[in-house]
């Protein structure tokens, strides 16, 4: 796990502004989220090197609505401030747990975000973490990159 250090902060702020701008784009939530999650911009985040990037939030958006086009498709839009949390929350989840934000994004969906906002939000990050492992039934080593072959290594007897 690394420490949540000056350059994590820079980037899980980044992306929680980039997700609350998001609202003044014409389509819904869903539908940025999906194309986040698919950008060059991702990519270029989950490197997690604020030195590689603007940190523009409007350069961001203008990035994202470059590679796809803009679009009126979808209504239902999250406030922002629970699209600035969300944002945040899955950088920091990222950059600390060294994972990519796709991962992230597959184990906690962005409606389920969403939905403990309020409750969540006013909490310090690792206990957010801590109680979305819990209501999802997971534990931290969900996050070990080499889970799978230990797994393995332990069936056949040799860890």
């Amino acid at each position: 796990m690394r420490e949540f250090d000056h350059n994590g902060l820079l980037l899980a702020e980044y992306q929680g502004k980039l997700f609350e701008k998001s609202c003044d784009l014409n389509c819904s939530t869903a539908i940025f989220l999906r194309r986040f999650l698919h950008s060059e911009l991702l990519n270029s985040l989950d490197t997690n090197n604020p030195s590689l990037l603007s940190l523009d939030v409007n350069e961001g958006i203008a990035a994202i609505t470059e590679q796809f086009g803009d679009t009126d498709y979808g209504k239902i839009k999250y406030s922002k401030s629970s699209l600035f949390w969300i944002g945040y929350l899955y950088r920091y989840i990222s950059y600390t747990r060294e994972v990519s934000t796709r991962f992230v994004m597959e184990l906690f969906a962005y409606n389920q975000l969403n939905d403990v906002y309020y409750s969540f939000h006013t909490q310090d990050p690792e206990w957010c973490i801590r109680s979305l492992l819990d209501i999802n039934q997971l534990d931290d080593d969900i996050f070990d990159n080499n889970l799978r072959l230990k797994k393995i290594m332990k069936e056949k007897g040799e860890y």
